[in-house]
Parts: structure tokens; sequence; C-alpha cells
């Protein structure tokens, strides 16, 4: 290779790197360290051959055994020099694509990282901010934990000193010293030997809480990039609540999120119950593809109270729950509906996979107690007649709907099943998904029973409904205490609850029940007759 030739590369190199995407370019800047001393390296070595004969020429005669033994001659019909150059320059090509296919994200280019990444969010490149940090997800994490190679060591010195010298110190970790006084003493000074690597775990918390709080990171997260989503959130732990919190907000807010497109995807049943979910739907997968995930994050949390405040607080979307029912097409676009599809997707999970956790569908009455709430009948175009006069209604009876399909689970479960333990079913012991549905569609039932803003016939639609789930649970047997906590808790209740006047009004709603159902469910009358004659006496 001539030095023209050489010129003509390092050209292309240039060129190369300007029609590279930003991402790309940026990638390259932070592992640039490696590949400066390769090409300064390679420009040494191809400097030394390109001009080899000049330098053999006014070279001291104390060097003259270096060109002797490189031995090339200007009128060789061998090996030349410059041959040797351009093998040089090939080798330095394919070392640097090496370098850059294997290099892995290093604590040392954080600093840079974070620099880069303040400079991207400023311009508004979401995208490329979150495809650049992306890789270094779990370098950031250690950093900012301490847990980087000589980091944990230096801090683990200095923890030990003062867990050794302080006595406040030494009775949170209960008198027992991890070191000798004298010892801990001595071995302080050695933390001073070890690197504390601050400037990468400063950079490390300025990115993390750069990502966090960015509004537009969250917006792009929520359409186009869940996946890092559930990737950060992992990252981050249990603790970092607050970007779990606004990161549902804001997809239950945009009707074009990742989030909704997984819901309406995961209507397919699975055996032997709930749904199957397919591996394009990260957000779900994530969560509930181990449900023991969604429990450890406490996922039903940040949904449940965005669905709950927005029924409360949003006059314009009140407005849209009082106006008539839409076609079921329509109902994928309904924030509250799809929070009640999320909770079946993530309790039918839990119960599936036998996780010993209730998933706190608790949120049922919430949702069912929100919603009577704020109903109120002011559109004429409102039909009280038909089967869910206004949207409203509709996820009333989801919601329920919900409540007693996951009652009804008892007969789907294994018998080996933590939920069907018989203290469990009772609520001694662990949580069973059948005993709190039990428990919460009471409770919603008897929002709705004492309704003064429901119609009568949406109310005796949904007692029916109920009256025909108690007729389907056994009447002997562990399960048999579900049927009779449907029936006592709700008619008998408890003084807190009015249990009185809910006599009287299931008595008066339950003249318009089919009289087939009520035969089915005789103890379910019998209670009630039994309590209007202890009101009697």
């Amino acid at each position: 290779m001539s030095l023209d030739g050489f010129l003509t590369f390092i050209g292309l190199m240039i060129a190369t790197y300007a029609i590279l995407s930003p991402i790309s370019r940026l990638r390259l800047r932070l592992n640039m360290y490696r590949q400066l001393v390769l090409g300064a390296v390679a420009v040494t070595f191809v400097g030394f051959l390109e001009f080899f004969f000049e330098l053999k020429s006014i070279a001291p005669n104390s060097l003259s055994w270096v060109f002797t033994y490189f031995g090339f001659q200007e009128q060789s019909a061998g090996f030349s020099n410059q041959e040797a150059a351009f093998l040089v320059v090939v080798a330095w090509l394919v070392s640097a694509l090496l370098l850059h296919a294997s290099a892995k994200p290093r604590a040392i280019s954080l600093a840079n990282l974070k620099t880069l990444s303040e400079r991207l969010h400023d311009e508004g490149r979401y995208l490329e901010l979150v495809e650049l940090v992306g890789p270094y997800l779990e370098t950031i994490r250690r950093a900012a934990e301490k847990r980087l190679l000589g980091q944990h060591f230096h801090h683990w010195i200095l923890d030990t000193h003062q867990k050794a010298t302080n006595p406040f110190l030494a009775i949170l970790n209960d008198d027992k010293l991890p070191l000798p006084k004298w010892l801990a003493r001595r071995i302080k000074p050695l933390a001073s030997l070890v690197p504390a690597r601050r400037k990468a775990r400063h950079a490390a918390v300025e990115i993390e809480d750069l990502m966090l709080q960015s509004e537009g990171v969250r917006q792009l997260l929520v359409r186009l990039k869940p996946d890092f989503a559930m990737e950060f959130m992992d990252r981050m732990g249990w603790e970092h609540d607050e970007f779990r919190t606004r990161f549902f907000r804001d997809a239950l807010a945009d009707k074009a999120s990742h989030l909704y497109t997984e819901l309406k995807a995961t209507q397919n049943c699975a055996q032997p119950f709930g749904f199957l979910i397919e591996p394009k739907s990260v957000l779900l997968t994530g969560f509930f593809g181990d449900a023991k995930v969604g429990a450890k994050y406490g996922i039903w949390k940040p949904v449940g109270d965005e669905t709950a405040r927005l029924i409360r607080t949003d006059l314009a979307y009140v407005k849209l729950l009082n106006d008539p029912c839409p076609d079921d097409e329509d109902l994928w676009s309904d924030p509250t509906y799809n929070t009640i599809h999320f909770f079946d997707i993530m309790v039918t999970s839990a119960a599936r996979q036998d996780v010993p956790d209730h998933m706190w569908l608790m949120y049922m009455s919430v949702i069912v107690r929100e919603l009577e709430a704020i109903h109120e009948v002011t559109d004429p175009r409102v039909d009280l007649a038909a089967e869910f006069p206004t949207l409203g209604n509709r996820l009333i009876y989801e919601a329920t709907r919900n409540l007693r399909k996951w009652i009804r689970l008892v007969g789907d479960l294994p018998d080996d099943s933590s939920h069907l333990r018989p203290k469990n079913l009772h609520g001694i012991d662990g949580p069973s998904i059948p005993y709190w549905a039990v428990k919460d569609c009471v409770n919603a039932m008897r929002t709705v029973v004492m309704s003064e803003r429901l119609t009568d016939d949406f109310i005796t639609g949904l007692l029916e409904s109920y009256i025909r789930d108690v007729a389907a649970l056994p009447k002997t047997g562990p399960v048999s205490h579900l049927r009779n906590m449907m029936i006592n808790e709700l008619i008998h209740g408890d003084p807190h609850y009015g249990g009185e006047s809910l006599r009287a009004e299931i008595t008066e709603y339950i003249k318009r029940v089919d009289h087939v159902v009520l035969f089915d469910a005789p103890d379910f009358r019998e209670a009630l007759e039994t309590g209007a004659g202890e009101n009697k006496a």
C-alpha cells in the first residue's frame, strides 16, 4: 500500500463514520479508548513501513539492526514494505471490527454516557437515548449500588469500620460485629488503596434520574419500547414504584399505548382456564408469564389506583361513563374496561400457576363503588330499559362478572392447589383467590343493591346472576363454606354495612328474580326469610 492509498483509506474511514446512524456514532464514542490505542499502534506501524528507507537513511548506526531485521530492499522482487503496510491496514480493520462487535458496557464509559444522554434528552432525541442507554442498564445499576469491581470492596472496608466503631450501628447489627474493633481500625486505611469509582457512581445516578423523571422517555416507552420499560423496571427493582406508577398512568391515558394493544390481543383462552399470553405481549409476558413477578412488584396498585382516580376526578371521562353503552369493539379503548381485563389476566394467571397471592383482586369492588358514585343519567339518548343503559352499567357488570368467574375457579383448580386448602378457604392461613373473590363480590353487590342511582332492572339482573353462582357452588365439602359466605354475608351482613336495610332491599328485588333461579338456591331464600323473621320478632 502506497502513502496515497493509506491516505485514501483514512478518508474512507472518515466518510464511513459520517454516514453512520447517530446512535452508532455515539456507541463508537463510548468505546473509543481501545480503538484509539489500536489506531495509534496501526498508524505507527504503517508510518514506519511507508517511510522505511527514509528512516533507515537517517537512523543512527546503533539502530541499524532494526532495519536489518526487517530486511526490506528497495528493488526487491519479494515481499516489500508497502505490501507489509497493506497487511497492517487489513489487520487494523479486522481488529477494529472485532473490538466493536465484542465491546461490552464498561464503567469507564459512564461519564461519557452521561454527557451524551443529557445532550440527546435536551435535543428531544428520546429513541436514540433509549437505544444508547439500553446496553448499559446493568452496568448503571451496579455502579449506582456500589457493586463494581473494587467499588464494593472499598465500601465494605468503610462500612465494616463504621459498624465496629459506632455503638448505634453496632446495636442495629445485633451486636454482632463483622470484625473486632482493633482490626477494623487497622484495615480502614486500606480503603484509600481501593478505587471508590465515585465518578462512575455519580454518572450512573444521574443517568438513572434522567430516565426515571423524563416524561418524553416515558411516553416513548409507553408506545414503542415496552421491552426496554420492562428491563428498566426490573433493573430498578421494586422500590422504584414511582416510575411504574407514572408509566401505567401514561399507558392508560394513551389509547395508542402498547398496553392497550397487548390487552386486546390477549383474549384466547388457555387450559384449563385463564388466557394465552403471546410472547409479543412484552408487558403481560413480563409480569404474568411468571405471575410471581407481578406479585413482587405489586403491579395491581398503579393500574387500580389510576383507574379509580380517573373515575373519581376526570369530569370528561365521567360524562363518557354516563353516555349510552358503546359497541363491544369500542370498549377496548376504555381505560376501566382494559383495567378489568388486566386484572382478569393477572388473577387467573396467579391461580393457574398456584402463586400464593390474591393479587389484590379487591380493586373490583373499588371500581364498582366509584362507578356507582358518579352514576347520573342526564343524556336523553340513554335507554333505561336496555340491558346496559350506560357505559358505567356495563363496566359494573364486567367487574362483578370477573369476581363471580374467580369464585367458580374452585371447579377448575387442581385438588392440590394452595387456593383450595381448607384453611385458606376460610381466610385463616394463606391467601385463596376464590375466598377473596367471594368477600369482594359480596362488597360489590352491597354497593349495587343499596344504590339509589342504578335502575331496578339492572340491579335485579346482577342479583339474579349472583344467585345463579351461589346455586352452582356445592352444598357440602370445604368449598361449601364459600356458598354460605355468599348467602350469609350478603343477607345478614354487618352492622357497619347496614345489614337490616340490605335485607329489605334484597327482599324487594328478589320478587323480580326468575323462580327457577331461586329454586336452585333454596338456602338463599331461606336465609333471607329467616332474617326477615328475626327482624319482625
